[in-house]
């Protein structure tokens, strides 16, 4: 009888057995799909990170600090001189961005026959940059505008220019919608 209860136990046991067996194949190919998930992913971020990072903000940390003390005493010159700047950026129509500047001096004068000029720096991405020369118009008003721009967070920089030297920079952060 123990033998035709081995017998039976074994057909049973091969019955039950068709399902899934791990093999040496499947155990590289969970290998490889699960690390060339991660490798794509990876490449994919460096990808993203290399295209759209415009590098470094300065060349030389060395000498950006020995420049340090000359900006200072450039920051406490323009302090003295009083000078005020009304900046304002509105959207234009077509896209751009219409940049009007209204300055004063310390008397309360209009700043006239300076050559002023406007930067739009992107906070993000220094390559998308745009600069323009405002025209000076009546009592110290000076405008300018710059064509097809993005809309979003941006710093408006503004150079007036004394005798071909800058005299005063301000700059303030604008939102074009």
């Amino acid at each position: 009888m123990s033998t035709v209860m081995n017998a039976a136990m074994s057909t049973a046991i091969t019955r039950e057995s068709p399902g899934f067996v791990l093999t040496g194949r499947k155990v590289l190919l969970a290998f490889v799909l699960f690390f060339g998930t991660i490798a794509s992913a990876d490449g994919f971020l460096l990808w993203s990170a290399v295209r759209t990072w415009s590098g470094a903000e300065t060349t030389s940390a060395y000498k950006a600090g020995q420049l340090y003390n000359g900006e200072l005493s450039q920051a406490r010159a323009q302090a003295a001189r009083g000078w005020r700047l009304d900046m304002t950026v509105e959207r234009a129509p077509g896209g751009g961005a219409a940049v009007r500047v209204v300055g004063q001096d310390a008397d309360g004068a209009a700043l006239a026959n300076k050559k002023i000029a406007a930067v739009l720096q992107r906070p993000t991405d220094k390559r998308a940059d745009r600069s323009v020369d405002l025209a000076e118009g009546p009592r110290g008003a000076y405008a300018g505008e710059i064509a097809r721009i993005a809309p979003g967070q941006w710093d408006l920089v503004v150079d007036v220019s004394k005798d071909g030297a800058l005299a005063y920079r301000r700059k303030i952060r604008v939102v074009l919608r």
